[in-house]
């Protein structure tokens, strides 16, 4: 597999087997984040190929400096758009129970306009105090929706065990949001 750089440069150079690099090396993690967001094999294809498509579009002008984090963000504002959009008919019940953590400690930004003013620094700050597990779970969790038993598993851990270090990290959360000022 071709290094990040390579791929890039294939894109900057409009070769087309840039998407087939692109594919190779990351198509697996593509697949991963939006089937756990969207619970459909056939949803998360589609947001993979778009994905392609959209890469394909955005880079140029962008140059990202991590494709892996660059791509995962575009594709988990993809996958997040069409389960915004197929919400009626179905839902992922990992992405439900995940939001619905969150959304007590969260501020809601129709009310808060500060919210995004500054909270991605928060959140920065935020991951950087928890320990190497508890970030990974946390991220695991809330990032890509995966589900307890699976984090657990691939920890080695209980699955009581990840809903302590969710529930601590959660707590944490919201105590530095609290201490910074962010009005929930």
């Amino acid at each position: 597999m071709l290094d990040d750089n390579l791929i890039i440069e294939k894109y900057f150079a409009r070769d087309e087997t840039a998407i087939t690099e692109t594919s190779q090396k990351y198509g697996k993690l593509c697949y991963t984040i939006s089937n756990n967001i969207l619970a459909s094999a056939e949803d998360a294809e589609e947001c993979v190929n778009d994905t392609y498509l959209k890469l394909w579009h955005t880079i140029p002008p962008e140059r990202p400096l991590c494709l892996k984090t660059f791509i995962s963000v575009v594709i988990r504002n993809i996958s997040l758009n069409r389960y915004n959009y197929l919400r009626q008919k179905k839902r992922s019940a990992e992405m439900e129970i995940s939001l619905t953590e969150l959304e007590s400690i969260l501020p809601d930004k129709s009310i808060n306009p500060e919210f995004e003013n500054g909270f991605s620094e928060i959140i920065d700050e935020f991951l950087n105090m928890l320990s190497a597990d508890s970030r990974v779970i946390f991220v695991r969790k809330y990032w890509y929706f995966d589900s307890i038993v699976g984090i657990a598993h691939d920890f080695g851990f209980s699955e009581s065990k990840v809903k302590v270090s969710l529930k601590r990290s959660r707590d944490k959360l919201e105590k530095l949001l609290y201490e910074k000022g962010v009005k929930l």
